[in-house]
């Protein structure tokens, strides 16, 4: 039988001479793992469309075992991110991170939607990739199922104290009384108030906000601790993007 659903590739990998195996996050039914015959050649009618970080529609066939890829028109193509070193790291971090997160066989059009508004920020510049990715990480652990309690203190119930503090490990916010002295990170109340408005805003809405440097830098920790802690694996494409020489 064959399916189509429009998707995004976040990993190829080659397989003999020609063919490669791609892995497609697609809006309808997750993740895709699909192969794709003399994909490498230069001829192939599907060599940008099957590429990474090709936004196609995909014409798939569902076999006994495994998913083989009929055909791929492209829609969209994030050449861009070539043009910056720490764009395309983000870029291919993230693309890493949503195929950990997003499910098979599953409904997947919000986390689709966000990793799409995530490398069309980072491609055209709009925003810059640490926020990008802090943005991103936070939405996609909270659409994935991993959403942290930032209501108020999990202890007291105190909705906002100055400072609060961001405990990754359980996902939880405590206030100034309840977190001193705890393992959670010290945040400021602009970090807190942009960790809320990610999680709870409307999804068309995720990125539009501002945070001073300091209120930045503290988010940036907190979401990326949250992933590393809640996930409870490494990104090897994390590690390559905080390789890289900053400032």
């Amino acid at each position: 039988m064959t399916i189509e659903s429009d998707g995004l590739v976040i990993k190829e990998q080659k397989i003999g001479e020609t063919d490669k195996l791609i892995t497609v996050l697609t809006s309808q039914y997750g993740l895709i793992r699909a192969f794709v015959r003399r994909a490498v050649s230069v001829k192939s009618s599907m060599l940008s469309s099957t590429q990474l970080l090709s936004y196609s529609d995909f014409v798939f066939y569902k076999g006994k075992n495994s998913y083989t890829v009929n055909s791929a028109s492209p829609k969209h193509s994030f050449f861009k991110l070539g043009d910056d070193v720490d764009g395309m790291a983000v870029g291919f971090y993230l693309a890493e991170l949503f195929g950990a997160l997003a499910p098979e066989n599953e409904e997947a059009g919000d986390l689709l939607r966000l990793l799409l508004n995530s490398l069309y920020l980072l491609s055209e510049r709009k925003r810059s990739p640490a926020f990008v990715k802090a943005t991103a990480e936070l939405r996609a652990m909270s659409d994935a199922g991993y959403m942290p309690d930032l209501v108020a203190c999990a202890e007291c119930g105190t909705y906002e104290t100055e400072p609060m503090y961001f405990d990754p490990e359980s996902g939880r916010l405590l206030c100034a009384e309840h977190g001193e002295g705890s393992s959670g990170y010290r945040m400021t109340l602009g970090a807190v108030t942009a960790m809320r408005y990610i999680i709870y805003s409307e999804p068309k809405k995720i990125f539009n906000y501002r945070v001073s440097d300091t209120a930045g830098r503290e988010l940036a920790r907190a979401a990326e601790q949250f992933v590393l802690r809640q996930t409870g694996r490494e990104f090897r494409t994390l590690e390559f993007y905080k390789s890289l020489p900053k400032g």
